[in-house]
């Protein structure tokens, strides 16, 4: 009987489990038809639940957007590197493929950036912080590795700023029905941008057919 306690949810755990289910169905709908073109009736009702059955959980449509934000923000302070055994260009590069994937994958609770003009002012300025410190970490990164010479003299917000712009815009042309797979893109894309801050040869990167495969 104990074993059987101990591999059944409690209430706080099946509440964050269901709250993690629907950030994600959220955030995929809201990149499919924005903001505006999604009801909390579509999300419902892809969850097989009542609308009322989701204010348990949310206060309202804007909230759920703040909350997905939210947990997009913590999915991608998740994806820096700190393996202290690598130098700064390595961490960078298994930062940005893990963040390329979190952003275009599944288990996604990213939201398209433009949708933060639907957020309330005070929501606004909690994810612009919570978004800072996600590039202030990467910046770390950069700078580190300027320090231990895998990384181009650079300025590191600048740097950050422009893979960043890069990494994002991926969430503009990917196709879950395409024929890249999300791997293949974040791989091929993380070896592009570091190639370009790399401060010597950078022999050994994976490539694929997207970038860096020799024919």
């Amino acid at each position: 009987m104990a074993r059987w306690n101990k591999s059944v949810l409690n209430p706080e755990q099946q509440r964050s489990l269901k709250l993690e289910v629907l950030y994600k169905v959220a955030a995929a709908a809201f990149r499919r038809n924005g903001y505006h073109g999604t009801s909390l009736v579509d999300i419902a009702d892809i969850l097989g639940v009542s609308k009322a059955t989701l204010y348990y959980y949310v206060k309202n449509k804007q909230d759920l957007l703040f909350q997905c934000h939210l947990a997009a923000a913590e999915q991608a302070l998740e994806t820096i590197c700190t393996d202290p055994s690598l130098n700064g260009l390595e961490r960078l590069r298994r930062s940005l493929v893990a963040y390329v994937i979190s952003i275009i994958g599944e288990d996604s609770f990213s939201v398209v950036i433009l949708e933060e003009r639907s957020l309330s002012d005070e929501q606004l300025r909690v994810v612009i912080e919570k978004r800072d410190a996600f590039e202030r970490r990467l910046q770390d990164v950069v700078r580190a590795g300027v320090t231990d010479g895998s990384i181009l003299r650079c300025d590191p917000k600048f740097a950050v700023f422009s893979v960043l712009g890069a990494a994002n815009w991926v969430t503009k042309w990917h196709r879950p029905e395409g024929a890249w797979t999300i791997d293949e893109i974040a791989q091929a894309s993380a070896a592009l941008l570091c190639r370009g801050l790399a401060a010597g040869p950078v022999p050994g990167y994976p490539s694929n057919r997207l970038y860096g495969d020799q024919p």
